[in-house]
C-alpha cells in the first residue's frame, strides 16, 4: 500500500530521545533513507546536507525551535513536504505553519492510528489520484478541483465559501483525522470559532453530502473517509 514511500528521504526531528528512537523505529522501514535529529541547527545541518522529501519536526525544540527551522528552510526550499508534531495547540503556531505551508498538524500523543493517516497522507499513488482535475468520491459525488464545485449526479451543488473551505480542507486529508484545532484555525484564522459554530458548519455539509464520508471523532476532530479503491480520478 505505501510503495511510493520507499523512493523518499524523511528527516524527523524530535528532542524527546525516548519519542525519537521509538517513532523511528516504527518509521524507518517505510521510506528508502530515514534520517534523525534532536535539535534544530542540528536539523538545518542535516537538510542542507542531504536531499530531503519529507519533513517531520516538532515546534519546542533546542538551539533552534521548530518553526524557525521551517521558516528557514522554506527561505531556499518551497517544495519539501512538512509535517509538524507537537503537543502545543497555541493559535500562533498553527498560523504560522499555515504561512508556512505545512502540510499537516499533528496534535501529540504520536499514537499508532496517527502514524497510520501520516502514511496514507504522504503516499504519493493515493495523492496523485486526488490531485488532479476532479476527485470521484463515490459512484455519485464528484468534487472539481479547477472549478472548485462538488457534484451530485453532475448536478452542482450549492456550498457557501465556509462550506466549500472545509471541504477542501478534508479533500487534503482524505483518510487522516483532522484536528478540531486545524479545522477552527484554518477556517476560522482570524476570529476564531465556537464548538457551536463548528458543529453547524460540520452538519451543513455533512447534510449536502447525504451525510456521507465525514467521520466525528468525538473530542478528536473529523475524517473524510472514502474507500481508496473507489477514489479516482476523472477528466471533465
Amino acid at each position: 500500500m505505501f510503495e511510493s514511500l520507499k523512493t523518499k528521504t524523511v528527516l524527523y526531528v524530535e528532542d524527546e530521545i525516548m519519542v525519537l528512537e521509538n517513532i523511528s523505529e516504527l518509521l524507518q522501514n517505510y521510506f528508502k533513507v530515514f534520517h534523525t535529529a534532536s535539535d534544530g541547527e542540528m536539523a538545518y545541518e542535516l537538510f542542507l546536507k542531504y536531499e530531503i522529501d519529507i519533513l517531520i519536526v516538532d515546534i519546542e525544540l533546542p538551539k533552534m525551535n521548530g518553526i524557525e527551522l521551517i521558516s528557514k528552510i522554506r527561505e531556499s526550499n518551497k517544495d519539501v513536504e512538512i509535517v509538524v508534531i507537537s503537543a502545543y495547540t497555541k493559535t500562533d503556531y498553527f498560523l504560522e505553519c499555515i504561512n508556512c505551508h505545512v502540510s499537516k498538524y499533528i496534535v501529540k500523543p504520536f499514537t499508532s492510528r496517527k502514524i497510520k493517516e501520516l502514511l496514507v497522507m504522504l503516499n504519493e499513488d493515493f495523492k496523485n489520484s486526488v490531485n488532479q482535475e476532479s476527485i470521484c468520491l463515490d459512484e455519485e459525488f464528484t468534487f472539481n478541483m479547477e472549478s472548485s464545485q462538488l457534484l451530485y449526479n453532475n448536478d452542482c451543488v450549492n456550498l457557501t465559501k465556509k462550506e466549500r473551505e472545509l471541504l477542501m480542507l478534508l479533500l487534503d486529508n482524505i483518510n487522516s483525522l483532522i484536528s478540531i484545532d486545524t479545522m477552527e484555525y484554518t477556517i476560522w484564522p482570524e476570529q476564531g470559532s465556537s464548538p457551536s459554530r463548528r458543529r453547524a458548519l460540520i452538519s451543513r455539509l455533512r447534510s449536502k453530502l447525504k451525510h456521507r464520508f465525514i467521520e466525528t471523532h468525538a473530542s478528536e476532530g473529523y475524517i473524510f473517509k472514502i474507500d481508496n479503491g473507489k477514489c479516482n480520478v476523472s477528466r471533465t
